[in-house]
């Protein structure tokens, strides 16, 4: 019989292509419906060694069209989302089996042998193999970083059939191997909404031990199989602000780069329109390569969340003001006011532009959750550097701060540990010239974000006059895509800001400086906010294709402004005599089969049906959101 099983297998695996399922299935990507929040648990995939039961119910499978018997051929778990670990961690003759039981949630008992009896429950026969952990490159989701190959195990998964839901034994005879520098990162768990988790967990780090703890939140799970329904590919629902908006005239230019999204900037130049009293900046891509010699014998500050007072030794000019004294932060930015004491790992858009607080001018070179103590044990001389070189000669320094193997604040920190975060890049300030660079060498692959805070940035690179003379906050440009939409020249403050995209999502709403994802059965409300005053027609583009980086055309967009979808996208909705906040009234409800999909949108005034020299006189930046899997 179980020859002809394997035979059944091997059959299959030739025929049909593999399909994918991500458990649960209303995990919302990562540990909150609000794209924020993450957290990992240590106590499955443990340093220690244990055993652990992971159970699943069939309407997981059900709902993905899986409504017959699927081969299993893989197990996958991954690490917290948005963490990076080095991996290598070995875990010796572990036990893996899997099968079909009646119990649910609700009634998985507390005790090992009891949830696996053969009254309730049909396993496989146990294969025993060891793991080796891969490296996690700290996306969101993360990658998959324990994979269990269990196609051996010849078992075939009928969510339709008397016993229609997963059963997971896992058992850790020793702990893995874990030798400094490595530290085994947390795996994902769960956090659903909707109709709740459908699934439940069982784990104890005694080996022995006949009973465990009961978990409502089980780790998430990855499934490969043969057979109907499924994914080819399980796609995350996420967004990304891109292009560039217009129609105000702000001082302040920043890219944001949300949660989970790729860092891909390589250098900024700032170049002011006059060194003795610059009035703006001309922004290019690129800058000086990183120089690993502008260090100290040792850091100014290993310190998290610390500022570094450091006089210059000359006198810096920048747009709205000058300073003979910097204060370098280790979470990425500069004050150039020597009166700021926040030394902040998050902030939000107002703190950015000093309108709730008295934040004044900075320049953010990486703005995160950085701290520098992650590296201490595994590489010399990590922290915080401020110097200023003064063999040009007189009137030619040059300051260097330097972030020197510093570290994501999210990675393992035991002890010893290290290594598994090392971020390089500077921030250059010329004396003659006026000139900053931005110069990055080793940077994190995609930036991730713990904080519970709703509607925080996840990081920030751009400058800022924030509260100006004490009384208002600079205008909002709204987030610019830094790597494709340069050169640029910032303005002379002025009284408005650009138009910036929003969306609104149903049932599961977005953080709203991230705005909402779409998956199957989300309803999307699209609009803007920031528009001119006088305004006589918006319109909202929506399309399946974009323009990166945006087309700047003569009559088409006024100078400054860039259409970032396509030139045949659709008039979603027009707003007549619209006011500065647009909330739209036609909802655009996602259908299934559109997983995958990229959607852009894009809000324009429509200026030029009226007199004005532009069809575009103003337009906000994009937003592309990929429509995946919940």
């Amino acid at each position: 019989m179980r020859t002809h099983t394997i035979l059944a297998i091997s059959f299959a695996s030739s025929l049909l292509a593999q399909q994918q399922l991500v458990l649960p299935d209303n995990h919302h990507l990562m540990e909150s419906a609000t794209q924020v929040g993450n957290g990992g648990s240590a106590v499955w995939w443990n340093a220690t060694g244990g055993h652990f039961q992971i159970l699943y119910e069939a309407s997981h499978f059900t709902n993905a069209g899986v409504n017959s018997a699927a081969i299993l051929s893989k197990i996958r778990f991954r690490g917290e989302d948005g963490e990076p670990n080095l991996g290598g961690q070995v875990y010796g003759n572990v036990q893996i089996s899997v099968g079909s039981t009646s119990l649910t949630a609700a009634t998985l008992t507390n005790t090992f042998a009891t949830n696996l009896a053969a009254a309730t429950t049909t396993m496989s026969t146990p294969a025993t193999t060891n793991v080796t952990v891969a490296p996690s490159v700290g996306s969101t989701p993360n990658n998959y970083c324990i994979d269990l190959d269990v196609l051996a195990l010849a078992y075939a998964h009928d969510p339709t059939g008397t016993r229609p839901n997963l059963l997971i034994d896992i058992v850790m005879p020793t702990a893995p191997s874990n030798a400094l520098p490595l530290a085994l990162i947390p795996i994902q768990d769960t956090v659903a909404s909707g109709a709740g988790i459908r699934g439940r967990g069982l784990y104890t780090a005694a080996v022995a031990s006949a009973t465990g703890t009961a978990s409502v939140a089980p780790p998430v799970v990855g499934l490969e199989f043969f057979g109907p329904g499924g994914y080819a590919q399980t796609t995350p629902a996420r967004n990304e602000r891109y292009g560039a908006a217009c129609g105000g005239s702000p001082s302040t230019f920043y890219e944001h780069f949300q949660n989970g999204q790729a860092f891909d900037l390589t250098g900024l130049t700032l170049v002011p329109d006059n060194a003795a009293a610059p009035n703006f900046y001309v922004v290019n891509n690129g800058s000086l390569p990183f120089d690993a010699t502008k260090i100290n014998a040792t850091p100014n500050s290993t310190a998290d969340d610390a500022l570094v007072t450091h006089p210059l030794g000359f006198t810096f000019n920048y747009p709205g003001g000058s300073t003979t004294t910097i204060k370098p932060c280790t979470n990425g930015f500069v004050w150039l006011d020597s009166a700021m004491t926040n030394a902040t790992y998050l902030g939000t858009v107002a703190d950015v532009l000093g309108t709730t607080t008295n934040y004044t001018a900075r320049l953010f070179a990486f703005w995160h959750d950085l701290n520098p103590a992650r590296n201490t044990a595994t590489n010399p001389n990590c922290g915080l550097h401020v110097q200023t070189d003064t063999t040009g000669g007189p009137g030619n320094a040059v300051c260097y701060v330097t972030w020197f193997d510093t570290a994501l604040y999210r990675v393992v920190t035991a002890a010893g540990a290290g290594g598994h975060s090392v971020i390089r890049f500077q921030a250059v300030l010329y004396e003659a010239t006026g000139v900053v660079e931005f110069r990055y060498a080793q940077m994190p692959q995609f930036v991730g974000h713990w904080t519970t805070a709703v509607g925080t940035l996840h990081g920030v690179v751009g400058f800022t006059r924030g509260r100006i003379g004490g009384a208002v906050g600079s205008v909002d440009p709204q987030s610019r895509d830094l790597s494709l939409e340069t050169p640029f020249v910032t303005r002379i403050e002025g009284a408005t800001g650009n138009i910036g995209q929003t969306v609104a999502t149903t049932p599961v709403v977005g953080n709203p400086v991230y705005g909402g994802r779409l998956f199957t059965g989300q309803t999307a409300i699209y609009g803007a906010v920031n528009v001119p005053a006088g305004t006589i027609i918006g319109a909202q583009l929506l399309d399946v294709g974009a323009s990166r980086p945006g087309l700047q055309l003569p009559t088409i967009t006024a100078p400054g402004c860039m259409l970032s979808t396509s030139t045949g996208a659709l008039l979603w909705e027009v707003n007549v005599l619209p006011g500065a906040t647009v909330t739209g009234t036609v909802p655009l409800v996602v259908p299934s089969g559109l997983v995958g999909v990229d959607l852009y949108s894009q809000y324009v005034v429509l200026g030029g049906l009226f007199g004005g020299p532009d069809l575009i006189s103003a337009a906000s930046n994009g937003m592309k959101q990929t429509i995946g899997l919940n």
